[in-house]
C-alpha cells in the first residue's frame, strides 16, 4: 500500500493560515481608513462607528474568505469558517482594549462567520461550462 504523504498537506495549511493572517491585516486596514476617510468627510457623528465596523468586517470576510480558500477544491464552508479566525481575534482584542459593548462583539462574529462561510464555498464552488451552439 503507497504512503500518504503530508508534507505538502503541511505546506499548504501553512500557506493558507499566512494568507489569512496577511489578508485580515490588508483588508481591516483598507477598509478602516476608507470608513474613517468617509466618516471625517462627511462630518458624521461617531455614534454611526458602531454599524460602519459592522460593515469593515463584513467587507473583511467576504475578502479574507474568498481570497483564502480559492486554492481548495472542497470544504469551502468550513474553510471559510477557518479564515475568518484571525479577524475573530482581531475583534476580541477591539473589544477587550476599546471596551466595546459584548451584545455588538457577538454580532459581529455571527455575522463574519456566517458571510466567511459563504464566500468560502462561492470560492470552491466549480461552475460547470456549457457550450453555445
Amino acid at each position: 500500500m503507497k504512503k500518504i504523504s503530508s508534507s505538502s498537506a503541511n505546506g499548504l495549511l501553512i500557506k493558507f493560515i499566512l494568507k489569512s493572517v496577511f489578508l485580515t491585516l490588508i483588508s481591516v486596514l483598507l477598509f478602516s481608513l476608507l470608513f474613517s476617510f468617509a466618516v471625517s468627510k462627511l462630518d458624521l457623528d461617531l455614534k454611526y462607528l458602531i454599524y460602519f465596523s459592522y460593515a469593515v468586517n463584513a467587507f473583511a470576510a467576504v475578502i479574507i474568505s474568498y481570497l483564502s480558500v480559492k486554492s481548495f477544491k472542497n470544504n469551502g464552508f468550513v474553510m471559510g469558517l477557518l479564515s475568518a479566525v484571525p479577524l475573530i481575534i482581531y475583534s476580541l482584542i477591539n473589544l477587550i482594549v476599546n471596551g466595546n459593548n459584548i451584545v455588538h462583539f457577538f454580532i459581529k462574529i455571527g455575522v463574519v462567520l456566517l458571510i466567511s462561510g459563504i464566500f468560502g464555498l462561492l470560492s470552491t464552488k466549480k461552475t460547470k461550462k456549457y457550450k453555445v451552439k
